[in-house]
This record gives C-alpha cells, structure tokens and sequence, in this order.
C-alpha cells in the first residue's frame, strides 16, 4: 500500500508527489504515457502569473482575475492563489525550473523577466521564453528522479477509484489500473488518491491539448461519486494556428499580444477595435467570439495576428519555438502576418474541490486543470492556471499529511471492475469518439443554442446507453470501448451544464439567451 496515489504526471501532480516524497511518504505516480510526457504542462507557452514587481500588488492579480471570471470565481480561491504566488514560484527555483531573467537592472525591482498578457493590468508573467511548460516539467522530472520512495508507472491508463466503507463511512481507497502495452488490470491501494488527471479538450474537434487530454478524471469522479462544477466553461485560446492538415494544433501564446501583436482580418482592420477598451489584450472569451463572429461574417477561414513591427532581434529572442515552428511551415513571423483560428484551450471546471483540493468523497482529492477550484469561475485569466495548479497541489499535500497518521488498515477491492481487457482495437467506437468531437464543436462549440446543445446531449446519451450495453454484453473487453467510455460520459456532463444555465457568462455564450442574469451568477454542480 502507498501514502498516496498520484493520477497524472504533468505540473500538478509532480508537485503534490514531491512535496510527498520530500515529507518521507511512499508515493506512486501513474502517467498515462511515457515519463517525458506529452501531457499538457509540456506545451505550455505562455508562463506563470504573479505579482512580482513594486508597482503591482495581490489586489490588483486578484481584481483581474475577478474580471476575468466574470462573476463566478470564489473570491477566497483568488485570494489564496494570488498571495501564495510568490512562495510558489521561490518552490519552483528551489526545484531547478530556470525562468527567463532580466539581463541588466530591472527598476521593477524583479530579477525576472516579466511578461504581459490579455486580461492583466500589470506585466506579472513569469517565463522561460516561449516554452515556460517544457521548463518546468524538465525540472519536476529531474527532482523525481532524486526520489527513491516515488514509483513512476508509465502508460498506465486509471481504470476507476475504488470507494469502499472505512469504519462505516465511505472512502476513496485506491484505484485500478490498466497496464496500456498489455491489458493487464491492477490494483493500487493508497491512503489518498489525487485526481491530477489534466484536461478534456480533445472532446472538442480543434484543440491545442496532447492527444491524451479526453476527460477521463471527469469522468472517473463522477462514477465514484464525486461532485462536478462549471462544466459548462471551455475556454477556446483565441489564437491558436491555422494551419490545416497539422497532426496536432500548435498555440500562438498569448504573451505574443502582450508583446504587442494585433489582431486583424484580411482586409488588415484591427478586428478588436470598438469591442473591448484593451483591444487585442482583452480577456480570452472576449477575444475569441469577436473572432469567431468576424469569420462567421467574412467566410473566412483565419484571422492574423500581425507582430511584424516589432524588430527581428526582439521576436526571435522572446518567442524562439514559435518563430521556428512558423518557419519551419513556411512563415516568417519577423515580415508575415501568422493566421490564426480559436481552438479549445482548457477547461475551467471539473472535480468540485474546497480549499484544500478535498472532493466530494473522503480521500479523494483533485489538483490542476481537472479540479473545479473555483478560482477562474467564467473564464479563466492567463497564466493562472500553472499558478493554480502548484498552489493547490501544496495545499493538498498539507492535507494530506495531516491526516496519514489517523487512518486505518484500508480494505481492498475483490474483484476488478472489468473481467479481462484486450489491446485490440474496437473500430466501431473509435469513430464514433471521432463524430463526438465534431458534435462538440459544433454544438458546444464558442457560440451555442438551446436547440444545438439539446440535440447534441440527446445523440450523446444515445450513445452512452449503447455503450452501456456492449460492456455488459463482451466478457473481453477492448481498452479503447474504456476510454471511449471516458469520453461520451465527460461530454454528456458538459452538455448538460451548458443546457442548465439559460444565460450567457464568461466562455459559455447562448446567442439565444445573450444577456447576464444575476439569478443564474452561481455555480452549477452535477453528481449522482
């Protein structure tokens, strides 16, 4: 038995696994790939947000995440992210992560080299150039390794948590895994599990997440039991890039409209103008419906983002991999506009966690972009979330720990939930994981109606009742039928948060209900 099962291996929960190990607890760490990882944190861009200069403050990074979120964010989750931050990022020094820094005398009175991005009434974003997410994890992985008590499990797909009574009351008490390269089903037993699972944006047909980012902890916290909350928040990154035929969508980091990149159209017409006093920096929902609508109006298949005024020295020194990566498709960002559409970027809600990352269900806790902190409500403010995740996954631990020595002998499950699985291929339920992105994308997508979402949460519970069938009906079961599972149930949840809330807020817009209500300004929560 292990101190704590971590479920996910990028930001969040390396950080919860290191601040355990450093504490002497026996820890094991499942990533459903490969230690490298291809997760999320990996192709972060842009950076993470706090207040490190003088003339910026805690109130002014809590009143634009305020902003931001757009009348749902929990006012005590902002509080506790924004003046955590600073000892945050002194932990991420401490681990190795190396930020970009200031080469001569910065007046701001930071060593760092700040950034801007949309939303953010201060430069307060920390980074290591235009690959901030690829430091860091460089960092957290090294660390792991001076860690002898932290098991790493590669590929390992979460089957489910297991919820048994302790003492008479219910209790997450581990999980079972499935070996991806042989089928092989396991059971973990852990003292407390962390759902650190990353995001669902792969439901969505465009998307700047891994192949591997298809809602699986939503998913797995709802069968056990657990509350969910703010389903319904997809944020949709106004600028990722155009580019058709690309195996994977690459991002344009916000930090490049920080910087000072102007959106435009073919015509060369700032699109922002008139729409929001900060422009091309507005916040990211805003930005992404005036694209949106502007191409839904033009025919169009991209907007631009036009950084050419900037010099060749100052574009190639702060955003290397993007300027390669363009050149590399035959754009050079130094004398060409780089076309760009919205993609779905990362999910606001998922597992309703209180301050601590505590679920609803005891010894269950969930960190990072699948947790439901409370702390982005409507649409989240850039850069918060690498914030958020190391923040919370502390906060965690801290709770954790304080419980271990309390805790009894934890029973284990007798029987696996699935009689046997098999690697091979089910092509039946491949493709309808295919039709659901696009039903995603067009139903659930960054303008929305009543009658689009009812159709499309209607196909999609037609589906999961098939899919409930074929489980029950095969002995041997393929693992793709799992995962497909995985993906129809987090996109039923999501279609039924959006079908709840008659109104438009922050990232969900209704064109049919387009006005704010203030009875609906809370939370929805689903759970069983």
């Amino acid at each position: 038995m292990y101190d704590i099962l971590v479920a996910g291996a990028g930001i969040a929960g390396l950080t919860v696994a290191l601040k355990a190990a450093a504490d002497g607890a026996q820890v094991v760490v499942l990533s459903k790939a490969v230690r490298q990882g291809i997760g999320s944190t990996n192709l972060a861009q842009g950076g993470i947000a706090t207040v490190s200069e003088k003339t910026d403050s805690f109130q002014s990074h809590i009143a634009d995440t305020l902003e931001a979120g757009d009348g749902l964010c929990k006012l005590d989750r902002v509080k506790i992210l924004t003046e955590l931050g600073p000892d945050t990022i002194r932990q991420l020094v401490e681990w190795g992560v190396e930020f970009s820094r200031e080469t001569k005398e910065n007046k701001s009175g930071s060593p760092f080299q700040l950034a801007l991005e949309g939303g953010h009434s201060h430069r307060r974003i920390l980074h290591a150039a235009d690959l901030t997410g690829k430091e860091i994890m460089r960092a957290l992985l090294h660390q792991v390794t001076l860690f002898p008590n932290i098991t790493f499990l590669e590929e390992r797909f979460l089957l489910d948590v297991s919820v048994c009574k302790v003492q008479g009351n219910s209790r997450c008490v581990g999980a079972w895994v499935v070996d991806r390269r042989t089928g092989k089903q396991e059971f973990i037993a852990a003292r407390a599990t962390v759902l650190a699972t990353g995001g669902c944006g792969k439901l969505w047909l465009h998307s700047t997440n891994p192949p591997l980012s298809t809602g699986d902890g939503i998913a797995i916290a709802y069968r056990a039991g657990a509350e969910l909350e703010d389903l319904e928040f997809m944020q949709f990154h106004p600028t990722s890039l155009y580019n058709p035929g690309a195996k994977q969508t690459f991002l344009i980091s916000e930090a490049v409209r920080g910087f000072g990149g102007i959106l435009k159209n073919d015509l060369g017409e700032e699109i922002m103008n008139g729409v929001h006093p900060l422009r091309s920096l507005a916040p990211r929902d805003i930005v992404a419906r005036a694209i949106h609508k502007d191409l839904a109006r033009s025919g169009k298949p991209c907007e631009w983002l036009d950084v050419t005024h900037r010099s060749p020295k100052d574009i190639k020194l702060h955003f290397p991999n993007i300027y390669k990566h363009c050149l590399d498709i035959g754009i050079d960002i130094t004398k060409e506009w780089i076309p760009v559409v919205p993609a779905a970027h990362y999910m606001c809600g998922g597992v309703r966690v209180d301050s601590w990352s505590r679920s609803s269900v005891p010894g269950l806790y969930a960190t990072g972009e699948v947790a439901a902190t409370g702390v982005h409500g409507a649409n989240r403010l850039a850069s918060n979330s690498l914030l958020e995740s190391v923040v919370y996954s502390l906060r965690a631990w801290k709770d954790i720990s304080k419980s271990l020595p309390l805790l009894p002998r934890l029973p284990k499950p007798r029987k696996p939930p699935v009689a046997e699985i098999t690697l091979d291929d089910d092509k039946h339920w491949k493709s309808r994981s295919t039709a659901l992105q696009k039903i995603m994308w067009d139903q659930c997508g960054i303008a929305r109606t009543i009658a689009g979402l009812e159709q499309g949460a209607a196909t999609v519970e037609n589906w999961n009742n098939d899919l409930d069938k074929s489980l029950r009906k095969q002995k041997i079961v393929p693992l793709g039928l799992l995962e497909c599972r995985n993906r129809l149930e987090s996109a039923g949840l999501i279609l039924k948060a959006a079908l709840h809330r008659r109104e438009s807020r922050g990232l969900h817009y209704l064109t049919d209900f387009p006005d704010k209500k203030e009875s609906l300004k809370k939370h929805f929560c689903i759970h069983k």
